[in-house]
């Protein structure tokens, strides 16, 4: 009788890649200036088992003190290799067909609907004898592949809509699922097995416009959530001149900002640098979360802007601090609040390399430190505490400080 052993692709290796990539960019993608953005490029590479047909890619977010980000790339490469058996086992001789299709799909963040491919290929005819009663070899028998059928298959998508899933310090999800059928034709009592290994890389290109005078003439710009309705905002100025003028940046997107205040320059009698605190209250209570920029206009008519912030609203959201802070190896994590499970706890640079990880489990703690092995060069780095088997993610600022 027919026996059938269908195959689905699955992983077997991982390996995360980081690296400055030009791109192909359209109108749409390009900086408030009209310049062309940088790009920074994030994936997945992977070896995929006959046994899985879907399994989840975890691909960096966009750091937003980096810049602003203008639109995202999401890719894939997908090479699929096929292994087929068949066998006769009439007691006469039979020409067989094989038709092999598939549907590669690729879903997540940006992709509505997923971005997928559909391959068919026809094997045949294979004039195979007689069966002779000795399984899988002899003139009955016949062996295909390896075969490639997809050879770094493309796959891609451009979004430029809204960019919110993309940013912060934490990764963004994405479903890879292969589906497919094989039909033998020729009679109805043969032996047949076929197995596929799938190669596939998923990632997500960056674009983004960096930040013009981030550590020259504004610094330590920072955003941080009061209540529901107001948002505290701070940063500091060397330089100053009288007639600067500053504008306060609000965008739902993390793309599209629009100008909510206007604060002119206050500067000191005899002094070039100006401390600004700004209290800002939303017209409606905050959802999710809300990026903020400041944006400087000088005497001069020259344009620059902070990095972007972000402030999440949530429910019973749990505050999280980092001390000491700065810090050479030792590091110290504050909750407000009492907190139960595993976490992940990676230390991130500011390119998105992640140069210490470790896990931990809390029990009603409301603190944990621990020491880095090695302090890595000074600069800011962002640490990340994210729930191995949930949804809370903890991330903050950390200044390693230098011998």
């Amino acid at each position: 009788m027919k026996q059938c052993y269908p195959s689905v692709p699955s992983f077997l290796g991982l390996a995360i890649l980081l690296f400055y990539l030009p791109s192909q960019l359209n109108a749409q993608c390009l900086c408030e200036n009209g310049n062309v953005p940088q790009t920074i490029t994030y994936q997945q590479t992977r070896n995929i088992r006959p046994i899985d047909d879907s399994t989840n890619f975890d691909i960096m977010q966009f750091n937003p003190d980096m810049g602003q980000l203008v639109c995202a790339n999401v890719f894939s490469y997908i090479t699929g290799v096929v292994r087929m058996r068949l066998e006769n086992d009439e007691i006469y001789p039979v020409s067989y067909r094989i038709n092999y299709q598939r549907t590669d799909q690729i879903s997540g963040p940006g992709l509505t609907p997923p971005i997928s491919s559909n391959f068919t290929k026809n094997y045949g005819p294979y004039n195979l004898a007689a069966s002779d009663g000795s399984y899988f070899s002899g003139p009955d028998f016949v062996a295909i592949g390896p075969d490639t059928v997809l050879k770094a298959k493309y796959l891609s998508r451009n979004v430029t809509g809204s960019l919110v899933p993309f940013l912060g310090y934490g990764t963004v999800r994405y479903n890879y699922k292969v589906s497919g059928r094989t039909t033998v034709t020729g009679s109805i009592n043969y032996i047949f097995s076929v197995s596929s290994q799938d190669f596939v890389t998923i990632g997500i290109t960056y674009s983004f416009c960096p930040t013009g005078l981030l550590g020259t003439d504004i610094k330590d710009f920072a955003a941080s959530r009061k209540t529901n309705e107001d948002v505290q905002l701070s940063w500091t100025t060397v330089n100053e001149t009288k007639g600067n003028q500053y504008e306060i940046e609000l965008s739902k997107t993390g793309s599209d900002f629009e100008t909510v205040a206007k604060i002119a320059a206050n500067t000191a009698t005899g002094s070039t640098a100006s401390k600004y605190e700004v209290p800002y209250h939303l017209t409606q209570p905050g959802s999710g979360y809300m990026y903020f920029r400041i944006k400087q206009t000088t005497t001069a008519g020259k344009v620059s802007h902070t990095p972007i912030r972000s402030v999440v609203f949530e429910a019973n959201k749990t505050g999280f601090s980092i001390y000491p802070n700065p810090t050479r190896t030792k590091v110290q994590m504050q909750f407000d609040e009492a907190v139960n499970g595993n976490f992940n706890i990676d230390i991130v640079n500011i390119a998105g390399q992640i140069v210490h990880s470790r896990q931990l489990t809390l029990k009603e703690n409301i603190s944990f430190s621990f020491n880095l092995p090695a302090a890595p060069p000074a600069g800011v780095y962002y640490l990340r505490a994210k729930e191995v088997n949930g949804s809370r993610t903890f991330s903050g600022k950390l200044i390693i400080q230098a011998n």
